[in-house]
């Protein structure tokens, strides 16, 4: 992070001093590199995005996904089996929707001046990897499991940074 930020200063100091003008005393040298403005250099950052941003910190996405057993079912260990892998998925459609967002389409209709019907679809695409289930319990046929998904800052800036 500092590298980056070093490295592009002292480009910009450089470039500022550079003139066809030889300094012979070096305080004044001195005082034409102190005279580029922290506006400047601010702007120069700000279209640089990349050349401070922290990549070395980890970021982690925890969701909480929750599954029902189905009525019908052969065994409870059937039952249980089922309502872990719904409560999984629903973990993994949550990161999705952290990650890459979610996509929403509605349909209303109006008759009379009334709402008649009202019609909501959203939907995930994207890869989920390596996520962790770090809890999981099973209660009066509800499933529930506790996701984590960590990932470096570098690791991150490679997927979405668009």
């Amino acid at each position: 992070m500092h590298k980056g930020i070093v490295a592009l200063l002292a480009s910009i100091v450089f470039l500022a001093g550079c003139s066809s003008k030889q300094v012979e005393n070096p305080d004044q040298q001195r005082d034409n590199v102190q005279k580029i403005s922290r506006a400047e250099a601010k702007r120069v950052l700000e279209e640089q995005k990349l050349a401070y941003m922290d990549t070395g910190a980890e970021k982690t996405f925890v969701v909480y996904g929750e599954g029902i057993a189905p009525q019908h079912t052969i065994s409870p260990a059937q039952a249980m089996a089922l309502a872990k892998r719904a409560a999984i998925a629903d973990g993994y459609r949550q990161l999705g929707e952290k990650l890459y967002g979610a996509k929403i389409n509605s349909t209303d209709t109006v008759k009379d001046a009334a709402l008649k019907d009202s019609r909501i679809v959203s939907s995930v695409n994207g890869v989920v990897k390596d996520a962790a289930v770090t809890d999981a319990t099973f209660k009066d046929g509800l499933y529930s499991v506790r996701m984590e998904l960590t990932m470096s800052g570098r690791r991150w800036i490679e997927i979405f940074s668009y």
